[in-house]
């Protein structure tokens, strides 16, 4: 009965100890803004693990974290509550992407639509981060939103902004064409409402697992799905893609590798692609083809 009292306490205390710890650092952080980026900087994947394992302390925890975002400029961090400040009226979601770096998501296309509607995303450099967003769920009542999501609908850019599109009825017959000739590399193909500058885009529709932490599993040996399940929207009003709705009713066998290889760009943009020699050998296939004109 002692053991277990003392056991009892023990953690009292613990509990007692570490939420006024939080409590000091959040403090600090309020009080120096630099100090606490450069402990930060230092300590952050401490503050990640416990956002993901302890679950008493993940709201208070989670006003410590630090992200870049598409509103801040390159080593200026941002806190979650800032974020939520920032939201638009009735954005209901809290967005994120994740990359190795701020260049792969600034040029990448998930951020066009988002940067077109003067959406705030999250940047998100470390795997762990992702791990993170999934445990968290929520915050000030905002979900947690990738927004490589295949599910996020977001109003069409601004015609303004958009040039001559494909009609519907050859926008329809080229997603079918395509949707046939990549076959199981695709779960869908349909018109994108979220590019702007980009030919197609790369979606993420696997619902519980993202393809960096479906890659942290393969590395951990865990036993999971290691096909990636992707959606593929494509922008009609971009000159390959209606070059390529022309190319497919003309050269069917050239049209088939320009669409294998736009796959595979967007996969690389995403951060999807872990084998790339396929798309090497097609690469050397369509130069080839080229230089022979």
């Amino acid at each position: 009965r002692e053991s277990m009292q003392d056991s009892a306490l023990t953690s009292k205390i613990g509990q007692v100890i570490t939420g006024r710890f939080i409590k000091m650092l959040e403090d600090e952080s309020k009080k120096d803004a630099d100090k606490y980026k450069e402990f930060y900087k230092n300590f952050s994947i401490f503050i990640k693990e416990g956002v993901a394992a302890d679950f008493k302390n993940r709201e208070q925890l989670a006003k410590l974290l630090r992200f870049e975002s598409s509103a801040t400029e390159k080593g200026e961090l941002t806190t979650l509550d800032d974020y939520v400040s920032r939201m638009k009226e009735e954005q209901k979601e809290i967005y994120y992407l994740y990359a190795p770096n701020r260049e792969t998501i600034d040029n990448g296309p998930h951020l066009e639509a988002f940067k077109a509607h003067g959406i705030e995303v999250l940047y998100l450099y470390e795997p762990v981060d992702e791990f993170v967003m999934t445990s968290l769920v929520k915050y000030a009542d905002k979900d947690f939103v990738s927004a490589d999501n295949s599910d996020i609908e977001l109003e069409e850019v601004p015609s303004g902004k958009k040039k001559k599109s494909l009609s519907q009825k050859d926008s329809i017959a080229l997603c079918e064409w395509i949707k046939e000739t990549l076959g199981d590399a695709v779960n869908d193909v349909s018109v994108s409402k979220r590019l702007v500058d980009s030919p197609a885009i790369a979606l993420n529709a696997d619902k519980v697992m993202t393809p960096s932490m479906r890659r942290m599993m393969k590395a951990m040996k865990q036993d999971v799905n290691m096909q990636n399940s992707v959606n593929l929207e494509i922008n009609t009003n971009h000159e390959l893609i209606k070059n390529l709705s022309a190319l497919k009713d003309k050269d069917a066998d050239t049209a088939k590798l320009v669409t294998e290889q736009i796959l595979d760009n967007t996969l690389i943009a995403a951060g999807y692609l872990e084998d790339p020699r396929d798309m090497v050998s097609r690469v050397y296939q369509i130069l080839e083809r080229v230089s022979a004109k």
